[in-house]
């Protein structure tokens, strides 16, 4: 992992929203410790990694698919939390403002970008 490369891929995701990304990690799912984020809460890490957890296990005991690329969560206050699923169990957690961004731009064009930008830091 290049870690250089990885704080990168958290300003390609803070360029492409313009503003409305107000906090996010990436961490080693399992761990609950982010290795590289902006306005960083270990607290909502280690609380996203549980929570993941617990949705997976309970959609395999459930008879549902696992989770895929995110989940989403619309929070009080126009928050809303984005938490995508990376290669190797990584895992990138955001919170967003949602009055600054539409969701359409957020999954089809800073998502994306996001994981490529990742997977390059991943790749070296």
């Amino acid at each position: 992992m290049n870690v250089k490369k990885l704080k990168e891929s958290i300003d390609v995701l803070k360029d492409n929203l313009d503003g409305a990304l107000l906090a996010c990690d990436i961490w080693k799912t399992g761990t609950g410790t982010a290795i590289a984020g902006y306005n960083s809460n270990p607290q909502a890490t280690a609380l996203f990694d549980k929570v993941t957890d617990y949705m997976n296990k309970s959609l395999k005991t459930s008879g549902f698919p696992l989770l895929k690329n995110y989940y989403l969560l619309e929070l009080e206050n126009n928050g809303l939390v984005v938490v995508l699923q990376l290669q190797d169990n990584y895992q990138w957690g955001m919170l967003v403002d949602s009055t600054k961004v539409n969701l359409g731009l957020l999954l089809n064009i800073a998502v994306p970008e996001a994981r490529k930008a990742f997977d390059e830091a991943f790749e070296g």
